[in-house]
């Protein structure tokens, strides 16, 4: 099996701990109103992602975090928190806002650890006998977990085009993908049949759309004079692509896993 279908895998490991670090690491910045360079946060994030899954996954037995999704939380919270302190001695600037920075660092770490638990428990469950599944089963829909990252930022790309200034551009991006995220989710737990019918579809695409652009257009506010019209406008446009985008692929796969061609 492609490693980076199998979400427990080491490889799809690192890709949660990279997405998660590198995604809210940027955006927390946003949230509370304060700049940092794209350079600085990728660094940041690139860092503490591999760090943190690296001593997760080398301890994940011994912490016992394959029991319950909880248990990985508080662990990803305790090494997030202690990247933090660690962090601060080699740079400083991170003092300056130091609650913000230790809600980020929280935020980010007690997700990664319960998503790095809940892949182990559910891929276990998908693979043993025991459990009632059949063995080496197929992972269908989530298989194509990674996709929706992907839609969110071509999303945002093309809805905040033209670009004037490479922070903006890379927080577009990031954003985007974090987005695509949330508006996965919103595909996989509505019912399939939701997605036949093109009227609930519309509303569906719209409604949320805006709603979830209306409030990642709220991030850009600090970068509102680098923007050609309404920052709000923007984060819209960008939500409903992204949900056009997410549900156009939600429907083509929930066909195909009805065919039995997943």
């Amino acid at each position: 099996m492609n490693p980076f279908k199998q979400r427990s895998s080491i490889p799809s490991s690192l890709v949660t701990g990279l997405v998660g670090w590198i995604g809210f690491i940027f955006i927390g910045p946003l949230i509370f109103g304060f700049r940092v360079s794209a350079e600085t946060l990728f660094l940041l994030g690139v860092g503490s992602a591999f760090v943190q899954v690296a001593f997760l996954r080398l301890a994940f037995f011994v912490l016992q975090m394959q029991r319950h999704i909880l248990v990985g939380a508080f662990w990803g919270l305790v090494t997030a928190l202690g990247m933090y302190y660690a962090t601060t001695t080699f740079y400083p600037n991170l003092k300056e806002h130091q609650f913000y920075w230790l809600l980020i660092y929280a935020y980010i770490g007690a997700p990664v650890g319960a998503f790095l638990s809940y892949f182990h428990i559910d891929d276990k469950k998908l693979s043993d006998p025991t459990a009632g599944q059949k063995a080496n089963a197929h992972l269908g829909r989530d298989a194509h977990w990674l996709e929706p990252f992907g839609f969110g930022a071509v999303a945002y790309l093309i809805a905040f085009f033209p670009f004037t200034h490479l922070d903006l551009t890379v927080n577009v991006f990031i954003v985007g993908a974090m987005s695509g995220v949330f508006a996965a989710g919103a595909s996989h737990f509505s019912p399939d049949k939701w997605k036949q019918s093109f009227f609930l579809i519309t509303i569906i695409i719209l409604g949320l759309g805006c709603v979830q652009g209306f409030l990642t257009g709220l991030l850009f506010r600090s970068y509102a004079d680098q923007l050609y019209t309404s920052n709000l406008i923007h984060g819209m446009m960008g939500g409903v692509i992204t949900y056009l985008m997410t549900f156009a692929r939600g429907r083509q796969l929930a066909s195909k896993e009805a065919k039995g061609e997943l």
